[in-house]
């Protein structure tokens, strides 16, 4: 499509006519919004036709009352729509656009978040530090002993500093293989 002055007059007008159709529209449709006297036209409306379906003697008649009233209906949304056929035509023209942009952002949306999950998942599950690889398991091994110890409710002091020293020991090379890797992702997110 060609970039000429009409083209961005058109797209500039169709934009603010969807920004100002969704700032109408933005809010839930309400009851409030119906004006008392016409609620109260049409409970009377109402009330009129339902008269002749009861005052006829039989269930057939009424049926017959019903259907025209049906039809009557059907007929009088059938003359609308003729009538305010551009009217609804704009509007449609209108949501669409609309959805257009709605979507166009939604894809634009879609793509970071993917990139983001993409880049989560090479950080947490891909890349890892082989340090850290190796060290996690002495850690847990070391971890296990020691919370056996506290199960068995252990008195004996020199158990617990043997331990409480490996599982130290141990926690410290965990700590210092991820501030490694923090350090090192650190690095490449700086470049």
């Amino acid at each position: 499509m060609e970039n000429t002055p009409i083209t961005r007059e058109t797209e500039t007008e169709s934009s603010q006519a969807a920004a100002a159709y969704t700032a109408a529209y933005s809010g839930p449709i309400s009851a409030d919004l119906i004006p008392m006297q016409y609620k109260l036209i049409a409970g009377l409306i109402v009330i009129a036709l339902a008269i002749p379906v009861f005052m006829q003697p039989n269930l057939v008649s009424a049926a017959k009352v019903l259907m025209f009233y049906f039809m009557l209906v059907v007929a009088v949304i059938c003359l609308a729509i003729c009538f305010f056929r551009s009217w609804i035509l704009d509007k449609l023209q209108m949501a669409e656009e609309i959805a257009d942009m709605v979507q166009d952002e939604a894809t634009v949306q879609l793509a970071m978040v993917n990139h983001k999950l993409a880049d989560l998942n090479y950080r947490f599950l891909e890349k890892q530090d082989a340090s850290t690889t190796e060290v996690l398991p002495a850690f847990l091994k070391n971890l296990t002993p020691f919370a056996m110890l506290f199960l068995n409710k252990e008195k004996s002091m020199v158990k617990w500093a043997m331990l409480g020293a490996k599982f130290a020991k141990s926690a410290m090379e965990l700590y210092k293989a991820r501030e490694n890797e923090t350090r090192g992702q650190g690095a490449r997110e700086h470049r």
